[in-house]
């Protein structure tokens, strides 16, 4: 872990030649209420299909795109869009290693490294600790797929462990915590997505295209039984990206529809959607949820109540690897 003077944070030391990059001009504005933000890498690497240049796309609450931000120090999709307490984007690249972050006002910030780990998310606790999960678990690359993931720092084909890091403000590791995680299609996908409870004691998460929904007790450091699970093989039980609506209620993008159920696994409802491929989500506006596709390349507003796509926008194929509507609270 390298710190640098970033108020603190462990700077990605990458980050300052990164600022001498080359890349076109960013055009992102200052974030207003509603804006949705979407990770959408322009891939341009013929020999890593998921590989190229990292932008973040800003469209208002109406899917009309604002701006684009092209990133430094990133290498390939970018994924798990959050936002900070302060209001600061906070992303992950995990094929780079690295944290990325944008201000309010549309600036890039110093990217970040808190591991040598392909960190999927990071969360923000009521502590002021950050909570990064980790996307890859075990030696599995993602065949078919042209992309290669690195190896552990020290390891020949070790990619990761699945485990929960957490770390102070400033950069120093409190805790690992080791959660159980399916592998996914891949057989080495870990934490890819995941949403804490409202009270922050439980964490919600999926092992990309896998058929189990699981969930930790972050209080006791102990694994609960999954909130469901189906049968291996089961393209109907696939499931991806996840979020939390304001009352509670979770979220799960399942490819062709999302799925919403209470946080004891109850079903409620399903809201079917056009083609197979939708894979992130934002529903923390509470009217409308904010769906991607990834082998389509749309972006959709779903009215909750409804059920109808009221707005919709086209970004670009395979892709699209993270999206959050800002939202802030002050």
């Amino acid at each position: 872990m390298t710190i640098g003077e970033d108020n603190g944070f462990p700077v990605d030391p990458t980050a300052y030649r990164a600022r001498h990059d080359q890349r076109p001009a960013s055009t992102l504005k200052p974030f207003a209420p509603g804006d949705v933000l979407v990770g959408a890498t322009l891939l341009n690497n013929p020999q890593d299909d998921h590989a190229g240049q990292g932008r973040i796309i800003q469209f208002d609450a109406d899917l009309n795109e604002k701006g684009v931000l092209w990133l430094t120090g990133t290498t390939h999709l970018v994924y798990g869009l959050s936002f900070a307490p302060d209001g600061t984007l906070w992303a992950q690249d995990p094929w780079a290693w690295t944290t990325v972050r944008v201000a309010p006002d549309g600036r890039q910030l110093l990217n970040l490294q808190f591991d040598h780990r392909a960190f999927s998310k990071v969360h923000f606790m009521a502590d002021s600790t950050l909570l990064f999960t980790e996307m890859l678990d075990g030696e599995h690359q993602p065949e078919p797929l042209t992309t290669r993931h690195r190896p552990l720092p020290g390891h020949r084909t070790h990619l990761g462990d699945g485990d929960l890091w957490r770390y102070t403000a400033d950069g120093e590791l409190i805790e690992m915590l080791e959660p159980e995680v399916h592998g996914g299609m891949s057989g080495s996908m870990a934490v890819t997505h995941s949403v804490l409870s409202p009270d922050q004691s439980r964490l919600f998460y999926v092992s990309e295209t896998g058929p189990r929904l699981m969930q930790f007790d972050l209080a006791n450091g102990r694994q609960l039984s999954d909130l469901r699970s189906g049968s291996e093989g089961d393209r109907t039980m696939m499931h991806f990206d996840l979020s939390l609506t304001p009352d509670g209620m979770l979220m799960v993008c399942m490819g062709n529809r999302v799925d919403v159920l209470t946080q004891d696994g109850i079903w409620l409802r399903s809201y079917a959607l056009p083609g197979f491929g939708w894979s992130i989500i934002d529903a923390r506006g509470g009217t409308h949820a904010f769906v991607g596709n990834w082998f389509s390349g749309e972006v959709v507003k779903l009215d909750l109540d409804s059920g109808e796509i009221v707005a919709r926008s086209m970004v670009a194929k395979k892709c699209m690897a993270g999206i959050a509507q800002y939202l802030p609270t002050g």
